[in-house]
């Protein structure tokens, strides 16, 4: 028996190759599949075919915008190549849904008796509607590695799946939901995704490039922990996660970063997970853990920190331990917001962690969150005022979007702000759609200003500051290596702007 899970190609609206981070979800899935059961069953081969990041430098123009990676008929060649029994395709991004479904179809085109299963984060949310698709057989709800084990355990054995918890499925017509799946508790018993599923010394090379001036290359990805515990309105976390934050431990961690470190020579980590912050003592432990090993990496946080959850000492522990720069996932700019959100941030205390940050030598970044229903041109511009005036680096504005699964996506539809069914291809910077009072272009348009006026307001407030100069931009500097980062990030930023 062969299994083959698939990570799709994306389409754009816009004219620019773009490739993904390693695909750490099916890694997981593979990884976890081979040590529980082909071990046991080694007549079972299971692989992974990522289409995004394999094929040619520049996209492809087709009628629904630009595609990068592989194209239809490079796929339809693979797949017969390899003739798998079992195909598994992740669908995490409700904007690329259409991408997934285009996918299984050719899939069961160029394979007919193929069995498809899809999951990720939207097929959680979305599974009675994926199930009536005909080309779709399977939809894993929710954590994934244990049920695509059981699963294929039990198509191996010719057993049906009624005993497997977290799928929807159907038997000719009818269409069967099996109870949810308990979460796995106990995250240390997962085993580290292993690399070699995939050409990993090239996903190094493009994630490099991917993200903005590292302080070391080449950066490797790792997920440290799943779900969050707060409940944005705007997120769908909490219906995938079961409203909860679990993680894995300091030691476990340790030891994936070891692993990309002595065998792929990863000098740099980016954790990738919703809620890094879930525990204070985890975060302080594995703080000292690289302290104690003398590692010589650099870290990084993408996603953002939650102000709510971070203090003065834990990132002094952060500095020791070789991260360099804090992305604050802030989020709202007015205490209106805050609350509408349902996110405990307090804007005074954020701009003290931003100060100290700042004195302490990080670079600052952050997030912000505007076009909520309710929101008029002076609420963004309140949210606007707040953001400039923290005196952070570089800052990033997100448009509200009405995900499925979110409490935000309920309340677009109760106020008829949406169809049922959502469109595809709107993202955070340019959505579909606007707020009750301003326009889906204008929104746009703001977030574009906001954007790139604040360096140049940067420079002429705060820079003109010798307070700011001596307190919180010369220990970003103070040195000859911190000086040779800060003319590089120079040069990013200016290439960056170019592009």
């Amino acid at each position: 028996m062969k299994i083959l899970l698939l990570s799709p190609y994306q389409t754009k609206t816009i004219n620019k190759r773009t490739y993904p981070l390693e695909p750490t979800g099916l890694l997981s899935l593979a990884t976890y599949v081979r040590d529980k059961l082909i071990t046991k069953y080694p007549l079972i081969k299971i692989s992974i075919l990522d289409t995004y990041f394999n094929g040619p430098e520049v996209c492809r123009k087709n009628r629904e915008g630009y595609r990068s990676g592989l194209s239809d008929e490079e796929i339809t060649k693979l797949l017969k190549k390899e003739n798998p029994d079992i195909i598994g395709i992740s669908n995490n991004y409700t904007a690329y849904l259409y991408d997934s479904l285009s996918l299984i179809k050719l899939a069961k085109k160029t394979c007919p008796t193929v069995l498809t299963i899809i999951g990720g984060a939207h097929a959680t949310i979305d599974h009675k509607a994926l199930i009536a698709n005909k080309d779709i057989d399977i939809v894993v709800r929710g954590e994934g590695e244990e049920t695509l084990r059981e699963i294929i355990y039990n198509v191996y054995r010719n057993k049906p799946l009624k005993n497997v918890t977290g799928v929807t499925y159907k038997i000719g017509k009818r269409i069967i939901c099996n109870p949810d799946r308990a979460l796995i508790s106990n995250l240390d018993e997962m085993p580290i995704p292993d690399r070699s599923f995939i050409d990993y010394s090239k996903y190094l090379e493009k994630t490099s490039k991917t993200f903005f001036c590292l302080a070391q290359k080449p950066v490797g990805i790792i997920f440290s922990a799943r779900g969050c515990m707060y409940r944005c309105i705007f997120c769908s976390t909490h219906k995938v996660w079961a409203d909860t934050w679990r993680s894995r431990s300091a030691k476990k961690i340790l030891q994936e970063i070891y692993y990309l470190r002595e065998k792929y020579g990863v000098r740099e980590i980016a954790f990738e997970d919703d809620q890094f912050m879930g525990s204070k003592k985890r975060i302080i432990e594995l703080c000292k853990l690289i302290i104690k090993h003398k590692l010589g990496m650099s870290f990084i946080v993408p996603p953002g920190l939650s102000p709510a959850l971070l203090d003065k000492s834990t990132i002094d522990y952060l500095k020791k331990a070789g991260f360099y720069r804090i992305c604050f996932s802030i989020d709202v700019g007015t205490k209106k917001s805050a609350l509408y959100v349902r996110k405990p941030v307090n804007l005074d205390k954020v701009r003290d962690l931003i100060a100290y940050a700042n004195h302490s030598g990080f670079w600052t970044y952050g997030f912000f969150v505007i076009g909520f229903p309710y929101e008029k041109i002076e609420d963004l511009m309140e949210t606007k005022r707040y953001a400039y005036n923290l005196k952070l680096d570089f800052i990033r504005f997100y448009i509200a979007q009405p995900h499925m699964g979110s409490d935000l996506y309920d309340e677009y539809l109760k106020n008829g702000m949406i169809s049922k069914r959502v469109n595809k291809y709107h993202t955070m910077y340019a959505s579909l759609f606007g707020t009750k009072y301003i326009s889906a272009k204008k929104l746009y348009k703001l977030r574009e200003d906001f954007e790139n006026d604040y360096l140049q307001y940067h420079l002429r407030h705060h820079f003109t500051s010798i307070r700011y100069l001596v307190n919180e931009f010369i220990p970003k500097v103070f040195s000859v290596k911190k000086s040779l980062y800060f003319l590089r990030l120079l040069g990013s930023f200016n290439i960056a702007n170019t592009k």
